[in-house]
């Protein structure tokens, strides 16, 4: 699917996207510390289903990073 050349990526988009994926390395960071604290909280499992989304999260801002450069 292609998308309209009149949308534009512009800085504060990107910089919006970057606010959200800190947070959800912040949600990452907390369950692994509350694991340490109260084991039993989260399986290793859930926590490293969210480090995937979180990794994946971030290549997709460096991608959208580039897109917008080369506008």
């Amino acid at each position: 699917m292609s998308v309209p050349t009149t949308i534009k990526l512009t800085k504060a988009d990107t910089v919006a996207l970057w606010h959200a994926i800190d947070a959800q390395g912040y949600a990452v960071r907390a369950m692994r510390d509350m694991n340490r604290e109260e084991p039993g909280q989260f399986t290793h499992e859930q926590i490293a289903v969210e480090q995937e989304r979180l990794l994946a999260a971030k290549r997709a801002l460096r991608k959208v990073n580039a897109l917008r450069r080369a506008q």
